[in-house]
């Protein structure tokens, strides 16, 4: 960090942030990252739960406590595999198995009033959505843009992540129950579709911040138009 801030200037405004040509990609990661995280629809889960339980067992309550239990435990599983997996492929895991999730939460959601049993399956997917969001896309959208921005931009760029972090669960909070009144089970391909976009977005133009200086990964957005990390080797990989 001594040795970035020797070259790079004291300080960068919120005008400065948002014109700057090497913050622009870095701007756009960060900003579809946390959308793709809020709007695959994780909060909507989460926030619904209870009532969704509710409808169809008499200890609601205890499912959603096994939902908060659920949510911490694979928040440890990502704390321990972050450095060793590394930050890209765990986001890569997460939205594709977040959009699998949604995709059997409709198939299921759609046939339960003809197969009642299949409750207790929905249930388990709405667990395995949770693990996949806390496995990679909750805990590393909030601090990606810390490795991403050299040190006068990084401020700033936690203060955009934490602002679109909180805005898309308010826009998923506001928008999910007419969403639900109108789509049905099928809302749940709208947030499959998102969780996709993520994906392959973070596929394109993420790179990897594991065992990388700041520095290192600040130079790659330097005075370019594009990020010039399809010349890296494993990129485009999940290596």
């Amino acid at each position: 960090m001594k040795e970035e801030a020797a070259h790079t200037q004291t300080g960068v405004t919120i005008r400065d942030f948002f014109q700057k040509q090497s913050y622009r990609q870095p701007i756009l990661i960060v900003l579809l990252v946390n959308l793709g995280s809020q709007l695959s629809g994780f909060n909507a889960i989460i926030n619904y739960s209870t009532k969704m339980f509710q409808a169809k067992f008499d200890d609601a309550k205890y499912l959603t406590l096994g939902v908060g239990v659920v949510n911490v435990i694979f928040t440890l599983v990502a704390f321990y595999f972050m450095e060793r997996a590394g930050r890209r492929k765990l986001l890569l895991i997460g939205f594709l198995s977040i959009a699998v999730c949604n995709l059997l939460m409709t198939i299921v959601d759609s046939v339960l009033h003809l197969v009642p049993v299949l409750r207790s399956l929905q249930v388990l997917l709405v667990f395995c959505v949770i693990s996949a969001y806390e496995l990679g896309p909750g805990p590393i959208s909030w601090f990606i843009a810390a490795e991403l921005f050299d040190q006068p931009g990084r401020p700033i760029a936690m203060a955009f992540t934490s602002m679109v972090n909180w805005g898309g669960k308010f826009v998923l909070a506001l928008l999910f129950p007419p969403l639900l009144k109108i789509c049905g089970a099928y809302v749940y391909l709208i947030f499959m579709a998102v969780a996709l976009l993520a994906f392959a977005f973070t596929w394109l133009c993420l790179p990897e911040t594991k065992g990388r200086t700041f520095d290192d990964i600040a130079e790659e957005f330097r005075g370019a138009d594009r990020i010039p990390l399809h010349n890296s080797s494993g990129f485009n990989t999940f290596t």
